[in-house]
């Protein structure tokens, strides 16, 4: 496909964007104490465990019996008999506690076998979902599911994978998940794979069987989706500043999807400042400038130095660690006139009858991120094929099948692949324009063909904006071909007006198909 159009997928913006990994101390803080927490609970029910048979032992050698017999008058106290004689203090607590453990014991037995047993019927579902990893976000996720999800890992019984028809692979180092879908490949041959990375590019991988999400971007693509600049676009007010304090992988989501998202028109003029530590994103995204007349601006020091800029902006967006932004939430509330603050907060710390008022927002909790439809993204998948095949079809001869359209889409490289997501990512925002744009009873289909040059010319900026921040640039490959993958090229890198006819035309494919509206005479 030699011009892709659409807005990237979960794993596509931040990672097609080359967003860097960096999470906040604070965030690996709570996963590391999550974990400890969790090898606690597991050590201290062992050490329960095992303690009536030490009582019992030493109970029995106190009573004078051998060693051999002690241990073994030890192992009966959990079958409820008791054999020392003469009996003692140490040998009674044994006795009462060892049939508890044992209790227990069985309980938790029984409860592994009830949930091998439910993960196999449920695993007939081809809908079902099976879930491996030690994330923090896996109890959430499981929850949300309901009767769709496994808990993978829990059949003992199988020395393979769970059956199911989808599977999602979630751990706290993901290298770990890496290194399990390789093990594990061949078993997952049957279903599709969501495997959760944050700093790893997925464009270099090339699995068409893989599919990539990022929580930080399912943070970053639903904020803009809640907190859309449409309500300014339809004030016709597109001069606008927006401030971002914090540059980990958060704030450079926030920032790469909204400069991917929020496009209006041609010349509108959106200036994003940032501050926090910037070195990394604006030594990778070379191509920035070509943004314009969008700018980013990147401050040095802290956002104190700043302050009247601060109060001046439009919006300002605070990305660091929970706690970081209680603090800076409270000093902007103490200092500053912003008129609207947005705090991100996946650790609820903001206490909201105190902090929380005309003005100030909070986004990102655990249950807002762990989001089915951002893991899945099934409509975005569905447009994206659905584009795509229309292409292959026009210009590859492909039939019109489920099957080829399928089978078209799997055959993409892994940045064409979230290319062609992109578009789909961005529908949310036409549709929203739409409702802006469109006249008393008017349908949307006839709203999107009235404003059909608008809508190509907004598809190709963003196309373009894409390739800029994944560091394509305009060119002619020396192969006489429309671009160069290799060295980053495209001949399409222009304005809109420059593009040839049929290139627009390519453009407006995609808005009809999205739209659902026929190609035919495209």
């Amino acid at each position: 496909m030699c011009k892709c159009k659409h807005s990237p997928p979960i794993g596509g913006y931040r990672l097609l964007a080359g967003v860097m990994a960096s999470n906040a101390d604070n965030e690996n803080g709570e996963r590391e104490d999550f974990t400890l927490q969790k090898k606690r609970t597991r050590l201290l029910y062992i050490i329960l465990f095992c303690l009536p048979f030490l009582l019992g032992f030493i109970g029995n050698y106190k009573s004078g019996n051998s060693v051999l017999n002690s241990l073994y008058g030890a192992l009966c106290v959990y079958v409820m008999e008791l054999q020392i004689q003469p009996e003692n203090v140490l040998s009674e607590i044994a006795r009462w506690t060892a049939p508890l453990m044992t209790a227990s014991g069985i309980f938790i037995a029984f409860q592994q076998i009830r949930q091998a047993v439910s993960n196999r019927i449920k695993g007939r579902n081809p809908d079902s979902v099976a879930i491996y990893g030690d994330s923090v976000y896996i109890d959430t996720l499981i929850s949300k599911l309901g009767r769709l999800g496994i808990q993978g890992g829990m059949d003992d019984l199988s020395d393979g994978i769970d059956k199911a028809g989808r599977y999602v692979i979630l751990f706290q180092e993901e290298q770990e998940g890496l290194a399990f879908y390789e093990k594990h490949k061949q078993d997952f041959q049957n279903g599709q794979v969501y495997l959760g990375l944050e700093t790893i590019m997925p464009q270099s991988l090339q699995d068409p069987n893989l599919t990539i999400f990022n929580l930080k971007e399912n943070t970053a693509r639903m904020y803009w989706d809640t907190y859309s600049l449409i309500p300014e676009y339809s004030q016709g007010n597109l001069d606008l500043k927006i401030g971002i304090i914090g540059f980990d992988t958060l704030g450079q989501n926030i920032l790469t999807y909204g400069l991917l998202n929020n496009i209006f028109s041609a010349d509108q003029h959106i200036e994003y400042h940032i501050w926090g530590n910037s070195d990394e994103y604006r030594n990778i995204h070379t191509q920035l400038p070509q943004l314009a007349p969008d700018q980013v601006i990147f401050h040095e020091g802290s956002w104190t130095a700043d302050i009247q800029l601060i109060n001046g902006l439009n919006r300002l967006i605070l990305c660091e660690d929970s706690s970081q932004n209680l603090i800076t939430l409270s000093s902007l509330l103490t200092f500053s006139t912003c008129p609207c603050i947005h705090v991100n907060d996946y650790l609820n710390q903001v206490i909201h009858s105190l902090f929380v008022r005309d003005g100030v927002s909070i986004f990102g909790s655990a249950d807002e991120i762990v989001n089915i439809e951002q893991i899945f993204k099934e409509t975005l998948l569905a447009d994206a094929k659905a584009f795509n095949h229309y292409y292959a079809m026009k210009y590859q001869g492909i039939p019109n099948t489920e099957e080829a359209k399928e089978k078209a889409f799997r055959a993409l490289d892994s940045f064409t692949r979230y290319s062609n997501i992109a578009s789909a990512d961005y529908q949310k925002v036409r549709e929203k324009m739409i409702e802006v744009l469109r006249l008393p009873e008017e349908s949307t289909a006839d709203a999107v063909i009235r404003k059909k040059d608008l809508l190509a010319e907004l598809e190709h900026i963003r196309w373009c904006r894409y390739h800029y921040l994944n560091n394509w640039s305009f060119g002619q490959p020396e192969n006489g071909k429309a671009k160069d993958p290799v060295h980053k090229l495209h001949t399409d890198l222009i304005p809109f007006e420059q593009l040839s006819d049929e290139d627009k035309s390519k453009d407006l494919a995609a808005i009809y198909t999205m739209f659902r509206i026929p190609t035919d005479d495209l």
